[in-house]
């Protein structure tokens, strides 16, 4: 939940659908662990939420990540 919030909240400030944050930096605005920000990213690509590139994740389904929360 915290990551989509996280996600979610991001978009609102920067504007557009991606992202620009690593998810090492995304795990150190969380407080938590790079791998665990890992495993949830990839879980939310397997579920057509998200798609991961370079320095960044593009948000594909809004919708879907607020299904989350």
């Amino acid at each position: 939940k915290r990551l989509a919030v996280f996600l979610l909240d991001e978009l609102s400030r920067v504007g557009g659908d991606t992202v620009r944050l690593t998810q090492e930096e995304i795990a150190r605005y969380l407080g938590g662990a790079r791998e665990s920000v890992t495993r949830m990213l990839k879980y939310f690509q397997r579920e057509g939420l998200v798609s991961l590139v370079r320095g960044g994740v593009t948000v594909l389904n809004r919708k879907g990540l607020r299904a989350l929360l």
